[in-house]
């Protein structure tokens, strides 16, 4: 299969995400699409875009985030400018999981569906374990508008003469938002204590044009499939531990890798023990859907390791690997505080699996 596109730009050289972890040029093809595409496949499978699984894209904050992030590969390189409203979230992906998701299926039954797509809210609440509460309406439009406005910035050398090209887009291209008044609540001021009534609206339906980097993506089928249970998770950090899962481990029964290549893949910058908090509570929270997290203390510095939920699978592979000794070691989710007592093992009893 072919990389994902990363510039919109018809007859012109576009930059591609190759699986091997590569950007290159190379001249896109315009496609035919079809009108607007209606999101209302019942049955759909949760699909996400490689790339995006590879890069942190999306921000880990809860609270409005409006700082640069760049991310290096080689010699090449990609930033995520945020709008003033804030970055797009790991939380506002949700959205492109859905209409990729309905995208996928509707390439799956032999259809064309367009960049350009109506949703309705209640749907795309429901589907993505969002609840229909008025507070869920009222976000739609501030995750636009975040999708919209941040910008992803590509840099690639290109030519004999080293120049540099620089190529940006966003999530989304245009959204429209069909709502009406809804009521009306009160709003306190956290300073004064005066509280004053505002109206409210419910977002009825929307239509979004996804970009032509997401949408090439999808009609490639550079897609993997998600747990549905990925929408529960509530913890920025468990999304993208379980995105890296999905797309590292994948089927393999155990994988591992240096604390601070993951804290690059997650997308924080936060410091070492920092990190490793994060995955400490993850390791005891133990709500990853078909993972689950361990910590090897052994390494310089930490390894994270995924394994199976398979117990069966993840027993054989042990055993083939003479590597159970070394899993008892680490910190897992029923051995949390055991583990700290244990002698560490020399580094030839570990697994050679890890990825960097």
């Amino acid at each position: 299969m072919t990389g994902l596109i990363f510039m919109p730009e018809k007859n012109a050289k576009t930059l591609r995400w190759e699986k091997s972890g590569q950007f290159t040029l190379e001249a896109q093809q315009g496609e035919e699409q079809g009108d607007l595409f209606i999101c209302e496949i019942v049955n759909w499978l949760v699909k996400d875009d490689i790339a995006s699984m590879e890069f942190p894209l999306f921000s880990l904050a809860k609270q409005k985030d409006t700082k640069t992030r760049e991310y290096r590969r080689g010699n090449k390189t990609v930033r995520i400018i945020p709008s003033s409203v804030g970055a797009a979230t790991v939380f506002d992906k949700d959205l492109l999981l859905y209409i990729g998701s309905q995208i996928v299926e509707a390439r799956n039954k032999g259809l064309m569906p367009s960049r350009s797509a109506k949703i309705s809210s209640i749907d795309f609440l429901l589907g993505t374990e969002r609840g229909d509460g008025a507070g869920s309406y009222e976000r739609i439009i501030n995750m636009l508008r975040r999708l919209r406005g941040t910008t992803i910035e590509t840099n690639i050398p290109t030519g004999e003469k080293k120049v540099t090209q620089t190529d940006g887009f966003s999530m989304i291209d245009t959204y429209t938002v069909l709502s009406g008044k809804k009521g009306s609540r009160k709003i306190v001021d956290k300073k004064t204590g005066k509280s004053e009534e505002v109206e409210t609206e419910k977002v009825f339906s929307f239509t979004v044009k996804i970009s032509e980097w997401l949408y090439n993506g999808l009609m490639n089928f550079e897609v993997l499939t998600l747990d549905r249970g990925y929408f529960k998770l509530s913890s920025p950090i468990e999304r993208r531990l379980y995105e890296i899962a999905r797309k590292h481990c994948g089927d393999q029964p155990i994988w591992k890798i240096n604390i601070d290549l993951l804290a690059e893949k997650i997308g924080t910058s936060r410091e070492r023990f920092k990190v490793r908090q994060d995955i400490r509570q993850a390791i005891q929270a133990d709500a990853l859907p078909q993972y689950r997290v361990a910590l090897d203390p052994s390494a310089a510095p930490d390894d994270v390791v995924f394994y199976t939920r398979n117990t069966a699978k993840l027993s054989m592979e042990l055993i083939r690997t003479n590597c159970a000794r070394w899993f008892q070691t680490l910190e897992r989710y029923d051995n949390v505080e055991k583990w700290r007592k244990q002698k560490v093992l020399p580094a030839s009893v570990l697994p050679a699996n890890a990825d960097v």
